[in-house]
């Protein structure tokens, strides 16, 4: 379970929220509220990038609040994907999972399975500049749910993608939160995100 108690953080350019709230292995919670509001700072708190003016954050019995990014049990995708554009898109895959780039056979299966989920297994040759918006977005979701952790953070993921490929994403997130248990927290405008992922709705304001 993901537990936030008493997270204060805001001011400035953003109104000041305190949260409190759980989220169970096995649900998503989606993030809703207009621009500017602080939902990707959330994000950005619960991952270890920003640290909340005070409050705490709990996975299972772990406080993570102290904690620093690279040991925190998350998977991050972020609005401008963050692929690296001198590799290969599935370069850029076998990375998500082993920082050498070297991957096993099952992690490879798991890797194409992964492609083909999305619709992008033609791609996984190329390098991420040639690619459309739509299609850098799918490969970077891919190499953020290909890596299994237990807190998936997901920033505005079908911001770029057309209604089918929204439906595909969707599809695959609904069955890694089935198979696996993970929890969900995903940035969106977009309240139909929310009754396709079958999600919990936290709003901003």
């Amino acid at each position: 379970m993901l537990t936030l108690e008493n997270v204060i953080f805001g001011g400035t350019d953003m109104p000041e929220h305190r949260l409190n709230f759980r989220v169970k292995r096995g649900e998503i919670l989606v993030v809703h509220g207009p621009s500017g509001i602080g939902k990707t700072s959330l994000l950005h708190i619960i991952a270890g990038f920003l640290l909340p003016m005070s409050g705490h954050i709990y996975w299972e019995d772990q406080e993570l609040t102290q904690i620093p990014v690279w040991q925190r049990p998350i998977s991050f995708l972020f609005q401008n994907h963050n692929l690296f554009e001198h590799l290969s898109c599935r370069m850029n895959l076998n990375l998500g999972l082993n920082p050498s780039g070297k991957v096993t056979a099952e992690e490879e299966i798991l890797i194409n399975q992964t492609l083909d989920a999305l619709n992008i297994a033609g791609l996984a040759d190329r390098y991420p500049p040639s690619l459309s918006g739509g299609q850098q977005q799918r490969m970077a979701l891919g190499r953020a749910l290909i890596r299994k952790d237990p807190i998936i953070l997901l920033d505005e993921p079908f911001s770029a993608l057309d209604q089918d490929n929204k439906e595909q994403a969707s599809q695959l997130i609904c069955k890694i939160r089935d198979d696996y248990q993970p929890v969900f927290v995903i940035v969106s405008h977009d309240l139909a995100d929310a009754a396709r992922l079958d999600a919990e709705i936290l709003h901003l304001s």
